[in-house]
């Protein structure tokens, strides 16, 4: 198992608890996307627990970078991102579990050793959001991993040349995307990249760009581990 989150004191009482549990072992951490995907590159790990609001790449992101990778783990959200829209993504991204931070230890090790039997555990909360999900898909189109990155980097206010040039995708492939998740996420106006992108934890809201500063106190703690 490999823990993907920015605050190290929640990643140590996790994997102390984790590896306690006598069910996981705990092979390894990263703080931030980038180093995850280093170190998992080298790793074979049944689960990865990751959070949704990290500096640099987001949790969203790097879902989308492990799904190209065609990674064989497992992937488990534990975020206090839990927001609807938030939730769907993380799904069609390819995810066995989306745990609240404010969940029970119990009920995320019970989790936990749903997604290691292979299944795919709902609680209320996930099964009402794909429930809507299904009932509304005609009117809900997910985005792709590669929106993922240039709405990060419109919200940042990067200019599409330069967003096409760091991506390494045309200034025309860049302003077809930008319409694409126009048009998806139901954008209005300029602002609205930004505000789109913090509701996914793709950027900061204190800071009005990406997020390097971690969460706030209410998304520290899973259950017990909090208090």
């Amino acid at each position: 198992m490999f823990i993907v989150d920015d605050h190290p004191i929640f990643t140590e009482v996790l994997a102390e608890m984790l590896n306690r549990s006598g069910d996981f072992t705990v092979v390894g951490s990263a703080s931030d996307g980038e180093t995850a995907l280093k170190r998992l590159a080298g790793l074979a790990v049944d689960i990865v627990i990751l959070d949704l609001m990290l500096p640099g790449m987001g949790g969203l992101e790097l879902l989308g970078a492990l799904r190209a990778k065609r990674t064989e783990a497992r992937l488990v959200i534990c975020s206090g991102l839990g927001t609807d829209p938030v939730i769907l993504e993380a799904y069609t991204q390819g995810v066995s579990a989306f745990v609240e931070k404010s969940m029970a230890v119990e009920e995320l090790f019970s989790t936990l050793r749903a997604v290691a039997a292979g299944d795919f555990p709902l609680n209320e909360r996930m099964s009402r959001v794909l429930r809507d999900f299904v009932r509304q898909r005609k009117s809900f189109k997910p985005l792709v991993a590669v929106d993922m990155l240039i709405l990060r980097r419109l919200a940042m206010g990067l200019p599409l040349k330069e967003i096409a040039d760091e991506l390494g995708i045309s200034t025309v492939g860049a302003k077809k995307a930008r319409a694409r998740i126009k048009s998806r996420m139901k954008i209005k106006g300029p602002a609205g990249f930004f505000q789109v992108a913090m509701s996914l934890g793709l950027v900061s809201a204190s800071t009005g760009s990406v997020d390097r500063g971690g969460l706030g106190s209410s998304d520290r703690g899973v259950g017990a581990i909090s208090s």
